[in-house]
């Protein structure tokens, strides 16, 4: 799977906030930390690669679950979104509201990020 490059500079600062939550410590100067990790994104390091996938993944699982407490608009009818279910073995999330009940693929996320209402 090969990630676009802007996708990796636009996400970079989330993606290094979410190695520090994993534990990730520089060893003498965060900036300079940042940068190797920046490098070595771009140059599509292995493992780099793997840990930014795994943050995709995660950062895609957030995006979901903040729907929750949203209202949306569906064929003229509003709907207050009561809860989000993650089925990542099938990469889908199901929306359920009162008179709502809506699966959805993963792929569809902005799609229905342009339905709420703010």
């Amino acid at each position: 799977m090969s990630i676009c490059e802007k996708t990796k500079i636009e996400l970079f600062d989330d993606f290094y906030d979410w190695l520090k939550k994993d534990g990730l410590k520089p060893k003498r100067s965060e900036r300079l930390h940042r940068k190797k990790i920046f490098a070595a994104l771009l140059s599509n390091d292995a493992m780099t690669l793997e840990n930014f996938t795994d943050f995709q993944i995660d950062h895609l699982k957030a995006q979901i679950l903040a729907l929750k407490g949203v209202s949306i608009q569906i064929n003229g009818n509003v709907h207050f979104i009561l809860d989000i279910a993650l089925e990542v073995a099938q990469n889908e999330f199901i929306i359920k509201a009162k008179e709502l009940y809506m699966r959805c693929k993963f792929e569809n996320l902005q799609e229905i990020q342009k339905l709420i209402i703010k």
